[in-house]
């Protein structure tokens, strides 16, 4: 169970994150949202994290999703807009242990990542059966979005992740925030934990009598 971070440890995790792996990013990102260390995040499953971040992302941002995709057949912009609640299946019980965000950093060590990410969690079952068992236990493993575009009718399928989307939504909020901390340290002489100590609402009054 995530709770909503404060300002402070979201700018903590973004800082921790910046020059890390996606999977690293991941596993930041749910630690400052639960208080929970990285290593022990790392056990979860796949699913389990990004449900997790979901959650997460929820309590700071809100459940609907907007983005742009491009049509691969003439190019147009094609606005996307859901509930993330759509994504949230169940997962179901598999015939393979699923992969944790553990598993995956040792398999990327490995010069086969794909064959070894197999056999550490499939005792010998073969790639194909291994993947076919685990999108259907969990859907979360690979989410796609079916899209259409509104100009050709060209249909598709996209990748969605988690990890990337809320990355570059906390990426932006960051640095709205550090814009903040610095207009109010600069108009009243407050430090960073003073600004961030601040509500958001009662932030946006002084910034509203700084700017005005």
């Amino acid at each position: 169970m995530t709770v909503p971070a404060g300002a402070a440890e979201l700018l903590d995790a973004w800082e921790t994150g910046w020059d890390r792996t996606p999977l690293e990013r991941g596993l930041a990102l749910l630690s400052a949202g639960t208080g929970r260390p990285s290593a022990e995040l790392a056990r979860l499953t796949i699913g389990q994290r990004d449900r997790a971040l979901f959650e997460l992302r929820a309590a700071l941002f809100g459940s609907g999703l907007d983005g742009v995709s491009t049509c691969p057949e003439c190019g147009t912009d094609v606005e996307v807009s859901f509930d993330q609640g759509q994504l949230l299946g169940p997962p179901s019980p598999a015939p393979y242990r699923l992969p944790t965000s553990a598993d995956v950093a040792a398999a990327l060590s490995d010069p086969d990542p794909c064959g070894a990410l197999v056999d550490g969690c499939s005792k010998g079952a073969g790639a194909e059966e291994t993947a076919a068992s685990w999108a259907q236990a969990d859907p979360l493993l690979d989410v796609e979005l079916c899209l259409s575009c509104p100009d050709c009718g060209h249909e598709w399928a996209e990748s969605f992740d988690i990890v990337s989307y809320l990355w570059s939504e906390l990426d932006g909020w960051c640095r709205r925030t550090l814009l903040e901390v610095h207009d109010l340290a600069t108009a009243y002489g407050w430090n960073e934990p003073q600004v961030l100590a601040l509500s958001p609402w009662r932030r946006q009054c002084y910034l509203g009598l700084v700017r005005s």
